[in-house]
């Protein structure tokens, strides 16, 4: 396995998580905004649309955490809110199905020190540093990443 710039952690496409009922929206958001900063992540959104439709409104967020770990990892988890789908007012928050992924990546050399000499990055990574990349830093963000996924399987009922 050969090490890249950017390493995604996740399987696939990434972590999704259906829901189809009753959750609370805004405890949602708040416990994903609370993880991101008790873990020291960067958070921001990169887009938040929602469109009014006559059978319920659908929603689109992308919620983006990122964090140096130091000064060459970096990691970055994004939550993103791929369909929420006939998403209605009820008494006690939202009715809706909704589909959210959850994907991590594992920047290397984030301040780009290396771009001007890919053959020694290829040679740092890949002999030099990959051991500490594979027993060190994957299983923090692997750990924090399904940490995440917890969260909001809590808060969306789940698991208790």
């Amino acid at each position: 396995m050969a090490l890249e710039k950017e390493n995604k952690i996740h399987p696939g496409k990434g972590i999704r998580i259906n829901y189809k009922g009753n959750f609370d929206m805004d405890s949602l958001y708040k416990d994903i905004k609370s993880w991101y900063g008790s873990h020291n992540y960067d958070y921001y959104e990169k887009d938040m649309t929602e469109k009014i439709k006559p059978h319920g409104n659908s929603l689109q967020l992308k919620m983006i955490g990122e964090r140096e770990v130091d000064d060459f990892v970096k990691f970055e988890i994004n939550v993103e809110f791929n369909e929420v789908l006939r998403l209605k007012k009820v008494n006690k928050g939202y009715s809706g199905d909704a589909r959210i992924m959850v994907r991590a990546t594992m920047i290397l050399d984030h301040a780009n020190n290396w771009k001007n000499i890919p053959f020694l990055f290829y040679l740092y990574n890949n002999f030099i540093l990959k051991k500490k990349i594979l027993n060190y830093y994957w299983p923090r963000i692997y750990n924090e990443m399904m940490d995440m996924n917890s969260v909001i399987k809590s808060s969306l009922g789940l698991i208790k």
